[in-house]
């Protein structure tokens, strides 16, 4: 499963704020509130999360202040995610 974009994330805030404005037609609403729950459905928090550990482990093999045990670590922990260490 994918992740969200940035765009993703600012369309899925767009669509709420819709939900909730009294200005906004019954069928707007309705609209918005599919698309929300198609964009919601995109991404779990779980998958976020999974996806910052994986930044964050890919940042540490690549800078200087982490030791080679501390980036082999990183890099074996990648692995076991299932994502290629570069």
């Amino acid at each position: 499963m994918g992740r969200n974009t940035g765009s993703d994330e600012n369309k899925l805030r767009g669509y709420k704020a819709a939900t909730h404005n009294p200005r906004v037609s019954n069928e707007a609403k309705a609209h918005a509130q599919q698309e929300a729950e198609k964009l919601s459905n995109y991404a779990s928090d779980d998958d976020r999360h999974d996806e910052n550990v994986k930044r964050g482990l890919k940042a540490a093999m690549h800078n200087p202040r982490v030791s080679e045990g501390g980036r082999r670590g990183a890099k074996d922990r990648l692995n076991e995610m299932g994502e290629p260490a570069e």
